[in-house]
């Protein structure tokens, strides 16, 4: 018996279903790997810091090791680790060999690091920690949509301004400490500065 037009088309629509199916499923199994290779990289590059290795290749520091050996910029260098570091405190389970689940985008994972590190402070009232959760699981989720952070961070006015900054200072005094050539001057006015900006943020925030 002849197949019919309509089996036709439906046969058709049915493949081209199947099809889209099986190229995102790939898709996802791919972009998964991404993440997971960004995270190898991260590990291996804090074994290289933790334990000095690039002194043994006579590298003076981290940055040109990087650089000469693997042709990576500094600041990609430390968004590597900072990604890295973020992750053993609060995903460890992305360390595993074989991570389940859903793996946000870790090449820009500013705005969820930002959320995470706000959720781990002491004090937070009811409704900014509610506030902070809705954005860690959009984020978690992929789902987080550009902008939602920093209209967050708007509503907070000065002090998430100056908190802001406080964050920005600690890593590049940590940055600073990494690099052999660093005046031990410069790292003590770093640390100074950082003391004052903490005890003002602190003002603000019981109003004195």
């Amino acid at each position: 018996m002849a197949t019919s037009k309509t089996e036709k088309t439906k046969s058709k629509v049915k493949t081209a279903v199947q099809e889209a199916l099986e190229v995102t499923w790939v898709l996802k199994g791919h972009l998964k790997n991404m993440q997971i290779a960004y995270i190898r990289v991260g590990v291996l590059l804090a074994k290289v810091r933790d334990k000095k290795l690039y002194a043994e290749l006579k590298h003076p520091d981290m940055e040109s090791y990087a650089q000469e050996r693997l042709q990576l910029g500094r600041a990609s260098l430390y968004r590597y680790l900072q990604v890295h570091d973020w992750i053993g405190q609060y995903h460890k389970a992305w360390l595993e060999p074989k991570p389940k689940g859903f793996i946000p985008n870790l090449s820009d994972a500013t705005d969820l690091i930002w959320v995470e590190e706000e959720l781990a402070r002491k004090g937070l009232d009811s409704k900014r920690k509610a506030g902070l959760k809705d954005l860690q699981k959009k984020a978690l989720e992929g789902k987080l949509t550009e902008g939602e952070v920093d209209a967050f961070r708007r509503k907070r006015g000065g002090e998430d301004g100056l908190k802001s900054f406080l964050s920005k200072l600690k890593v590049l005094r940590m940055r600073g400490s990494q690099l052999a050539s660093m005046p031990d001057e410069a790292t003590s006015h770093l640390d100074a500065a950082i003391d004052i900006i903490k005890n003002a943020a602190a003002g603000q925030k019981t109003g004195t």
